[in-house]
């Protein structure tokens, strides 16, 4: 008898922890069978899952305090012999981790995907809560390991580092995309939701700079969220419409990578990001904040450039470096694709997931046949 898995998480758009989740899941192996559980809603990576014959259970939360929601899925959990309970983002980390130790499932893990600085004293609190039910909480990264132990208090032992890795196949062959530039125009991207997070505010400002020192070259921001209004506005504000596309949500990443120059992360915070391996793995340019796990994967000067947050100057010189010096933007690109390629395989995740819930339902004395 195989032992069931059930990943659970909010919905599924292509975001980095949700796409993690589906590379993951493409090379797990034959030891397990596998359910994805959404709380709240579905999303365009529901079919991609489908497809590959991972089922896919959608429970629409029904509002925000929808109480319910914990016993139906402990009616389902119990229903469907679940052995083990794997939770992402902090919404399913909540409500995922509550029902599961509700429903008595044996082995109960969370991803922490993030150093989620925006956490208030509760959040942390509930954590350290559901920390006690989980048999381990896994961290992204070597900095997200140190700020669940350090800051929100989870016993080292209970911590286990398994770095992110990416389907490395959906990243080979591929045709670029048509980015309508000149030809001798050097392309740029900004991938992830338009959230405070993910720095698009503090970036165009330095656009604006290197603009004066740099005229051929253009920005894309690909994803969507709360700040697609306010960063429309301020593109105008800085009269920088020739220079940015807002591309919106796109399901052809690999393709948008194989077309640009330069990918660009001005994170304030950040656990592993998927879109930086995804980039590194195109042997693309990185010019990324030093935050979360980011100065685990690159090395200053050698596979990419790292700026500190909120240093604007900082940014801005080394974004004109790479504009400028096509040697250099070579010579990094082909050190980061080196780098992912050894290092950062979805494959090498899969196998780490399993091996933990393998060990823990050993220490409960279930055999895993």
């Amino acid at each position: 008898m195989r032992r069931h898995v059930a990943h659970i998480i909010d919905r599924l758009p292509p975001d980095g922890a949700e796409r993690l989740l589906v590379d993951v899941l493409k090379n797990r192996s034959n030891d397990f069978t596998f359910t994805v559980v959404c709380l709240v809603a579905g999303g365009e990576l529901v079919e991609e899952l489908e497809n590959m014959d991972v089922p896919v259970i959608i429970f629409n939360r029904r509002h925000k305090l929808d109480i319910g929601l914990i016993f139906r899925l402990r009616k389902w959990l119990r229903l469907n012999n679940v052995d083990v309970v794997h939770t992402h983002l902090f919404t399913a980390d909540s409500w995922g981790r509550l029902a599961a130790f509700l429903a008595r499932v044996p082995c109960i893990v969370n991803t922490v995907h993030s150093t989620n600085t925006w956490k208030t004293k509760i959040h942390r609190f509930i954590d350290w809560v559901l920390a006690k039910v989980s048999t381990n909480v896994i961290a992204c990264s070597d900095e997200v390991a140190n700020v669940l132990i350090k800051k929100d208090g989870l016993s080292a032992k209970r911590v286990k580092v398994v770095a992110n890795g990416i389907d490395l196949s959906r990243f080979e062959n591929v045709t670029p995309i048509d980015m309508a530039t000149k030809p001798d125009t050097i392309n740029l991207v900004v991938i992830g939701r338009l959230h405070p997070a993910k720095g698009h505010q503090d970036l165009l400002p330095v656009i604006k700079t290197i603009k004066e020192k740099c005229p051929d070259f253009h920005f894309y921001f690909v994803g969507e969220g709360e700040l697609r209004s306010d960063i429309k506005k301020n593109i105008k504000k800085f009269d920088l419409n020739d220079s940015i596309t807002l591309m919106g949500q796109r399901p052809d990443i690999p393709a948008i990578l194989a077309a640009i120059d330069i990918f660009v992360m001005p994170s304030k915070w950040e656990g592993l990001p998927m879109a930086l391996l995804e980039a590194m793995a195109m042997g693309k340019t990185v010019v990324a904040t030093r935050v979360g796990g980011i100065p685990d994967v690159i090395t200053h000067n050698e596979n990419g450039l790292l700026v500190d947050v909120d240093d604007s100057a900082e940014l801005a010189e080394n974004l004109v470096k790479v504009i400028t010096d096509n040697k250099l933007r070579l010579r990094l690109g082909t050190a980061a694709k080196e780098m992912v390629r050894l290092h950062y395989s979805a494959a090498t995740v899969s196998q780490k997931y399993e091996k933990i819930y393998k060990q823990a339902l050993a220490s409960k004395g279930i055999s895993i046949e």
